[in-house]
């Protein structure tokens, strides 16, 4: 069995999501790791990214770089498994209690006042990490998005350790702190087991998700599950990592591009390429053509559902929507 290393924070909105190392990377190095080494990928304002450097948020209308982690960085092999906003601080004192709307976080002084945005900035929080102990947790800034990301929140966020606070996601080439996207629910980050990579839409929990990596990048491209595009989120998930089989084993390799598109026209296929899969929640559908895939381009193994042949190979996969599926991708001519 093999685990993806991963955080996720509990809360009255817990958080799941990105650690980062103990030295902060770059952001073309941080990413959550599966058991294999391999990590996630790059970062993606609404289409189309480059190797973890967005292309000034210009979109190919779906052309994005896959990879394999869920979205931050590993710390020391140790998972964060939740952060309770319950007992949250701001400059020594205690919040009665944290939400989530949307991806905003809100909290409630003492005296009842109503804590939002920048005024969040140095909030403390504990997370709970996988072998028990708590991780000092705090809110370092806070950004809008703007446009079509305009309901969406991006905050800076760091973990405390040996003595000094680093941030979750890393940061850039430039030295600047990637920001997280607070995204309602969790995943499940085990690999070959039932249920690996599934979403969970718990209430009471939600992930960080750190730009750049697979499930800020879906929500960036418009899968937005507080706004009814859950399905589409958790498809576009399992196909940015290769997750052909549904149970978390990520098939694919950093930096493989693909053209994706949704049956509820959020990203449109503007592309001429080949079909490789269609897509739901659950994993990939169908593939139409095993030798033009992700796995057998960068020569990884061929995933155990198509060897078992649960997984259909062949017929009119990717003709349409029609079947069930909720994304389809392509990729170009290898």
């Amino acid at each position: 069995m093999r685990k993806l290393t991963s955080i996720t924070f509990l809360v009255p909105l817990t958080l799941f999501g990105c650690v980062a190392e103990t030295t902060p990377t770059s952001s073309t190095d941080q990413a959550i790791t599966s058991a294999n080494g391999t990590s996630l990928n790059g970062v993606s304002l609404n289409g189309t990214s480059l190797n973890g450097t967005s292309l000034n948020g210009m979109s190919l209308n779906g052309t994005s770089l896959n990879g394999t982690s869920l979205n931050g960085t590993s710390l020391n092999g140790t998972s964060l498994n939740g952060t309770s906003l319950n007992g949250t601080s701001l400059n020594g004192t205690s919040l009665n209690g944290m939400s989530l709307n949307g991806t905003s976080l809100n909290g409630t002084s003492l005296n009842g006042t109503s804590l939002n945005g920048t005024s969040l900035n140095g909030a403390l929080l504990a997370g709970s990490l996988s072998d028990g102990t708590l991780l000092p947790l705090r809110i370092d800034s806070y950004s809008q998005g703007t446009g079509a990301n305009s309901d969406i929140s991006f905050y800076g966020v760091s973990y405390w350790m040996q003595g000094q606070w680093l941030p979750i996601c890393g940061v850039d080439a430039n030295g600047n702190e990637i920001e997280a996207i607070p995204v309602p629910g969790v995943w499940n980050t085990e690999a070959d087991v039932p249920g690996g990579g599934a979403y969970t839409a718990d209430p009471n929990q939600f992930t960080w998700s750190c730009r750049g990596k697979t499930i800020g990048k879906c929500v960036e491209m418009g899968y937005k599950n507080w706004l009814g595009y859950g399905e589409q989120l958790n498809s576009c998930v399992r196909m940015l990592r290769g997750d052909y089989c549904g149970n978390g084993h990520a098939y694919t390799a950093d930096g493989q591009l693909v053209n994706l598109y949704d049956d509820a026209g959020i990203q449109l296929d503007t592309e001429s390429w080949g079909v490789e899969a269609e897509w739901t929640s659950a994993g990939a559908r169908c593939i139409l053509d095993a030798a033009h895939t992700r796995y057998a381009h960068v020569g990884n193994p061929t995933p155990t559902c198509v060897t078992a042949g649960t997984l259909p190979v062949g017929g009119t996969c990717g003709a349409s929507f029609d079947a069930g599926a909720t994304l389809i991708d392509e990729l170009p001519a290898f």
